[in-house]
């Protein structure tokens, strides 16, 4: 998961096809002055990959017995997910070093990829980190909107060593992915290096501080960020959004504006931008600038289903059922899109509506353990409401 912060309410806005050319890092907007100092250590790349000796200890007695990669990937998967009875588990919570996971055997997709690339490494794997680009898909914390993107980690057969040093080859490609949402795997994926990880570990730090009040630790996070990937457009974005916070709306214009040259597909930028020039008197770049967001989000069937989401967890029903129909007008294969009409007649007290839709979304599964998933939430959406 990396986080992409909006500066308030998310509403439908708009992207602007103005011409951002691309200039040099604008370092100048790193402006230190307007923090405090803050007594901390943040997590140094080394840290942040970093296992322990005893886990570096049993991975190595594991590779021992391991003649080829594809065997090495097998013990790998075991490791991670049937160690000791005790499974790492996905919860898009808290943003932890490979130790830190390792120790709370549960994390967010970003940190447990970066633990199970540490391990590959250790067994001397061939680990590729990969950015799936899934559609813009928002979540609230705290008053704040949250653009969650998705990391997995690819396997690489290949080249090997084996326990007697000599060379393996075994050629096959493997995905180890946490989240259980599986349509994301369905989406373009592009390579990553270590040093975009780390960036992304520290904008997920500094998106986590902000949320916390953590204003001064948050810009420390930033700055590491930015020093590590200066050219990752949600680093900048979280940085305006900081110095709005602050007030400081002449320098989070500027930082917008050059996240949005970053990534000028990426509409979270421009949207944020918008309500900028809003509090700023700047009416028509306002608007021109909503009118062409809402014009490419209304075309993204998962931005509906997130509008149905939210709507529904507000107790608007009715208006969750017609942000899930839109969604299934764009993709009428969305399984998830019929589970959330399911939950919302569920919540009208309409059941056979809700039955006739969940199995719509059973039907649409992408695998047996997705339907069942389905079938075990409604089992106790049914349940709740016979109770109230």
């Amino acid at each position: 998961m990396k986080l992409f912060l909006s500066i308030g309410v998310l509403i439908c806005l708009s992207a602007c096809q103005q011409s951002y050319t691309v200039k040099s890092t604008p370092y100048s907007l790193l402006q230190d002055h307007l923090f405090n100092p803050v007594d901390v250590a943040i997590e140094t790349p080394e840290q942040i990959f970093a296992l322990p000796e005893q886990t570096k200890a049993e991975i190595r007695q594991l590779s021992r017995s391991a003649s080829s990669a594809r065997m090495k990937t097998d013990l790998l998967l075991n490791y991670l997910f049937e160690k000791k009875g005790s499974s790492l588990l996905y919860q898009n919570d808290a943003t932890l070093t490979a130790a830190e996971t390792l120790a709370a055997r549960q994390a967010n997709c970003l940190s447990l990829t970066i633990l199970s690339y540490s391990l590959a490494q250790e067994m001397e794997l061939q680990a590729e980190f990969r950015d799936i680009k899934i559609p813009e898909y928002w979540t609230q914390n705290n008053g704040q909107s949250l653009l969650n993107g998705h990391v997995n980690l690819s396997i690489v057969g290949g080249k090997s060593r084996g326990k007697n040093g000599s060379i393996n080859y075994s050629v096959f490609n493997y995905t180890i992915d946490f989240d259980v949402q599986n349509y994301k795997n369905h989406f373009p994926s592009v390579s990553l290096r270590q040093h975009q990880i780390t960036g992304m570990f520290y904008t997920n730090k500094a998106a986590e501080a902000m949320l916390q009040g953590k204003d001064d630790l948050a810009y420390l996070y930033l700055k590491a960020a930015i020093s590590m990937d200066p050219d990752a457009a949600e680093s900048w974005n979280n940085l305006a959004v900081l110095y709005r916070q602050k007030q400081q709306l002449g320098l989070a214009e500027k930082a917008y504006v050059f996240a949005a040259q970053l990534a000028p597909d990426q509409l979270n930028s421009k949207a944020n931008l918008a309500l900028l020039y809003d509090i700023m008197g700047e009416i028509e770049k306002s608007n021109q600038l909503k009118r062409l967001v809402a014009a490419k989000r209304n075309l993204n069937p998962y931005y509906h289903l997130m509008l149905g989401h939210e709507s529904l967890a507000s107790g608007s029903a009715q208006r969750a059922i017609a942000h899930y129909k839109k969604s299934l007008g764009l993709n009428k294969q969305l399984a998830e899109a019929m589970f959330g009409l399911a939950r919302a007649h569920l919540a009208l007290g309409e059941k056979n509506k809700a039955q006739y839709y969940l199995q719509s979304a059973e039907k649409l599964a992408l695998n047996p353990d997705e339907r069942q998933r389905y079938q075990y939430k409604l089992k106790l959406l049914t349940v709740a409401a016979m109770q109230h």
